[in-house]
């Protein structure tokens, strides 16, 4: 399954380009602006500070913040890849070492949860295009914190992005909304943030409703 659903990301990289599409359509940033840090990342116009970066790599601080913060600063970067920025972070603080010399490789393999959804995140919407890798690190993510749901909710956006590409929209919609009623997934974001995302989630469902 999983083999096939990267396929589809692969192709959807070559074949298809939208911008009205998950990773593009849900701000739930909108729901942290209350948080001064996120405030900053919202009118900074794509630009990561290191005052980001030293919040977002700091295990103390909460999930759901970091990526409200990686969410304000959006999709349109104007040639500045977010998530080279914060891999070259990221190693340059924790020195992450393999044996091949390999800063990727490294950071896949020591990387906390955290710091591999967050590069996920950044990642996907550095390229929504282009997501096959994105969605590999936010697989890696997910299998150190299966319990999340902040974690499930990136790698799902992720995933979904493939899906509605190809118009699976049914799929992707019930894929995503199962998340809200899984017993299992401990709630850490902020229930106003829920709103932003499942409210695209739903729309999308609004094309197969009638199939």
């Amino acid at each position: 399954m999983k083999k096939t659903i990267l396929l589809l990301l692969f192709i959807f990289s070559i074949n298809f380009v939208f911008a009205d599409s998950p990773l593009t359509s849900t701000d739930f940033g909108n729901a942290y602006l209350d948080i001064p840090i996120v405030q900053k990342a919202f009118v900074s116009k794509g630009s990561i500070t290191n005052e980001m970066m030293d919040y977002i790599d700091d295990d103390a601080n909460p999930l759901d913040i970091k990526l409200a913060i990686i969410n304000s600063l959006g999709w349109e970067h104007k040639g500045v890849v977010l998530s080279k920025i914060f891999l070259m972070y990221v190693m340059k603080k924790k020195n992450y070492q393999s044996e091949y010399n390999n800063d990727y490789l490294a950071f896949k393999y020591y990387a906390t949860r955290d710091e591999l959804i967050c590069y996920a995140y950044m990642k996907a919407l550095d390229n929504y295009f282009d997501v096959v890798e994105a969605f590999e690190i936010a697989g890696d993510a997910l299998r150190k914190s299966p319990d999340s749901f902040a974690v499930n909710m990136i790698y799902n956006l992720i995933k979904c992005q493939g899906l509605t590409a190809f118009g699976e929209y049914c799929y992707a919609s019930q894929l995503f909304l199962s998340l809200k009623v899984n017993p299992k997934l401990k709630m850490d974001m902020r229930k106003e943030s829920m709103g932003y995302v499942l409210e695209y989630m739903t729309s999308i469902g609004e094309n197969c409703k009638d199939k």
